[in-house]
């Protein structure tokens, strides 16, 4: 199959205006654009959960009909007529819906047809509204050369993920961070790939752009496993883009995985598992038991044990796996011991829609043939925080440069004897010194500033990063006045809304993707006493002091017991929800990311958790308005230095609410104010440090 080639080119006679990305023009991006643009107001006020299936369906069959299709073929025929009719405003979906079964019967249809996939085209007049505009943007030129349907697949993916419209349970995979694990595990041809928690199928599609550059992606074998059940078909439809001959994606079942006696059965293991997601049924261990209540290292050793000798395994976990005590160092020293750890790379934070939270990626190997001989009692961490370029209202990018530069550090190490420390950036570090670290695995404790002679820090290298910083900054700062002036311009035009009762906003829904929707306090001074708490290697507990208006702070966080914590587990917070201080600064309130999935909501403090109608980002950016907060202090009790607030009062807080699309928009705005307000805190702390490093350089010595 062909599909990695499939372009639309040939299929759009007009031409239209090109559009330029930050890194230049880009057909496909252009291409994704416009659909998105002609997609994106009818996504107001109905259900959208069939929409990226049917997307990404039409994409296969605009590329089917064009690479195999003949201009007598019943399936091309009914395909143009339903491009013209859109074009004039002719509902396309009948003609679709007959297209894609007739296509199906062809030989060489990237997919196996089956009553599951029998792609929902919408029965309802929005539905068809949706599709008509979109099947005739796509209908227009993408400009000059040829766009890859695979492309404009990935790119439509972002947008969905941007927009926090996929499905829940795993996140989408950035390319840049696709790219580097596949590069970091180098498959071969005809290798079994396998990705145990695939999402929408981003990881083992990058896997397929790799392998298409030495040979037919269809003589590779993909296994697929998609922890949300409303994955399956866009993985499938997105890997079939990518070239993968009929792919199979099934709901996945870890602990079954894990039962399975033919364990050892595949050459590379990619993956971006949903870490805080517990995995019970743990009838079988590879090396220690990992905690209930974090399943991060349940990961790991799943995607270990499914390696055949010699395999390689890629796999993001969050940054605290590296260094977390408890049974989670247990579990690290052991896996260091049998010498599963190859690699260790933190990357930076803002990679993905949605969240902050800074991840790493761990390399695993099976077996002798895995780890090269020159390397046996070492492993290589490299700190790649400081990649990577951000934009406004967008994840950080990690370039093919960056990528680039972290796979070859890894490469050299695996396959050479040449020296692969490079300061600051990678560093190879012997078991002896792991062990005696307790096994800490993160790469920031080992690769710190180099001091200069004498023991005074290189203040240039300093120096040059903090005027990148600065660079940055200013251009960012830039951005941010565009947006507010687009916000601005959102208020002259006019914003309907209604006001509703905070208890009223969070009724009628019990549960959204697994999550409940609340208005809760936290637990009462009996459930956690000063006796409960624990060092740092618990699960932390979210108190007043440990909120800001710009986010959670963890300087003085305290932790509870994993075990305790499990007692208290209706007090667990979710991604999504919005924790609210209930006394002194009123209003203070912070949003939920990965990072804080699985902490719990301490005595002191609220959390509200909203239905799929509300935006968890405007929600927090109403609550710390003025008006919201004038409106708690007057409702308040309390003296004036201590301010507080009761559940009761709180439910009855008038919010404002404006359509969804609204609320999104003016939540990412706040959301990048407060990320530019981070920045310029973060440069002062870094103005700070700079002046006690150049004291200390200017000193004689």
């Amino acid at each position: 199959m062909r599909a990695a080639q499939y372009c639309c080119a040939a299929i759009y006679p007009a031409r239209e205006e090109a559009f330029v990305s930050e890194e230049g023009a880009d057909p496909a991006a252009e291409v994704a654009d416009r659909l998105w643009r002609a997609y994106a107001p009818y996504r107001r006020g109905r259900g959208t959960t069939g929409d990226l299936d049917a997307m990404l369906a039409i994409l296969m069959l605009a590329a089917f009909a064009e690479e195999e299709g003949q201009a007598e073929d019943d399936f091309v025929k009914r395909w143009k007529r339903a491009s013209v009719e859109a074009v004039v405003g002719f509902s396309p979906v009948t003609d679709l819906r007959g297209a894609l079964r007739e296509a199906a019967r062809r030989p060489g249809f990237p997919l196996l047809w089956s009553a599951d996939l029998d792609i929902d085209f919408g029965s309802g007049p929005d539905d068809a509204a949706w599709m008509t505009a979109f099947v005739a943007a796509l209908g227009r030129s993408p400009g000059p050369g040829e766009v890859a349907a695979a492309d404009v697949c990935e790119l439509l993916l972002q947008r969905h993920a941007e927009e926090g419209a996929l499905p829940g349970g795993e996140f989408y995979t950035p390319r840049g961070v696709a790219d580097l694990l596949v590069d970091l595990a180098a498959p071969r041809p005809g290798d079994r790939i396998m990705d145990p928690a695939c999402g929408a199928g981003s990881v083992l599609a990058a896997a397929a752009r790799h392998l298409a550059e030495q040979g037919p992606v269809g003589d590779n074998s993909f296994e697929a496993y998609a922890v949300d059940r409303g994955n399956v078909r866009p993985a499938m439809l997105n890997l079939a883009l990518h070239g993968v001959s009929v792919p199979q994606v099934e709901p996945a079942d870890p602990a079954k995985l894990l039962r399975d006696r033919n364990l050892g059965r595949v050459d590379r293991v990619l993956s971006n598992p949903p870490f805080n997601q517990r995995i019970d049924g743990w009838e079988q261990r590879q090396f220690i038991a990992p905690p209930e209540s974090s399943a991060a290292f349940a990961w790991l050793q799943l995607a270990w044990s499914q390696l055949k000798e010699g395999g390689i395994a890629a796999v993001v976990m969050p940054a605290r796996a590296a260094w977390a005590g408890g049974a989670e160092a247990l579990i690290r020293r052991e896996m260091v011991a049998r010498g599963a750890v190859l690699a260790v790379i933190a990357l930076p934070a803002y990679l993905f829609a949605g969240t902050n939270v800074a991840v790493h990626i761990w390399v695993l190997g099976r077996g002798r043939r895995s780890r090269p001989v020159h390397r046996s009692d070492s492993v290589i961490l490299v700190d790649a925080r400081g990649v990577g370029r951000r934009f406004p209202e967008r994840p950080r990018v990690l370039s093919s440069e960056d990528v680039g530069h972290i796979a070859e550090r890894f490469r050299l190490w695996s396959e050479t004897s040449e020296e692969v420390d490079e300061p600051g950036f990678s560093r190879s570090i012997a078991y002896a010194e792991l062990i005696e670290n307790a096994g800490n695995l993160d790469p920031r404790s080992y690769l710190g500033t180099e001091s200069g002679p004498g023991g005074a820090t290189d203040l240039s290298a300093v120096l040059a990063d903090f005027e990148r910083r600065n660079r940055e900054t200013s251009e960012l700062g830039a951005e941010l006045a565009q947006i507010a002036g687009a916000q601005d311009q959102l208020a002259q035009d006019g914003v309907r809304r209604q006001n509703l009762p905070l208890k009223d906003v969070v009724s009628g829904e019990t549960a959204v993707a697994g999550r409940p929707v609340r208005l809760l306090a936290g637990p009462s001074g009996s459930l956690i006493r000063a006796k409960d708490y624990v060092e740092a290697d618990g699960v932390p507990v979210v108190m007043p002091k440990d909120i800001t208006d710009i986010g959670f702070t963890v300087d003085g966080i305290r932790h509870i017991s994993e075990r305790h914590a499990e007692r208290l587990d209706r007090f667990r917070l979710h991604r999504g929800d919005v924790v609210v201080a209930r006394r002194g600064d009123l209003g203070r309130c912070a949003v939920v990311g990965e990072e804080q999935q699985g902490w719990v909501c301490g005595t002191g403090c609220f959390v509200i958790s909203p239905p799929d109608t509300v935006d968890s980002r405007y929600l927090a950016a109403f609550l710390r308005s003025p008006e919201a907060r004038e409106w708690l202090d007057t409702h308040s009790t309390g003296s004036l230095a201590l301010r507080t607030i009761s559940l009761d009062v709180l439910g009855t807080l008038p919010v404002a609410l404006p359509d969804l699309d609204t609320q999104r928009s003016i939540g990412e705005a706040m959301v990048s104010f407060d990320a530019h307000e981070r920045r310029l805190l973060d440069q002062l702390a870094t103005t700070r440090d700079i002046r006690s490093r150049a004291l200390n350089s200017f000193l004689p010595r």
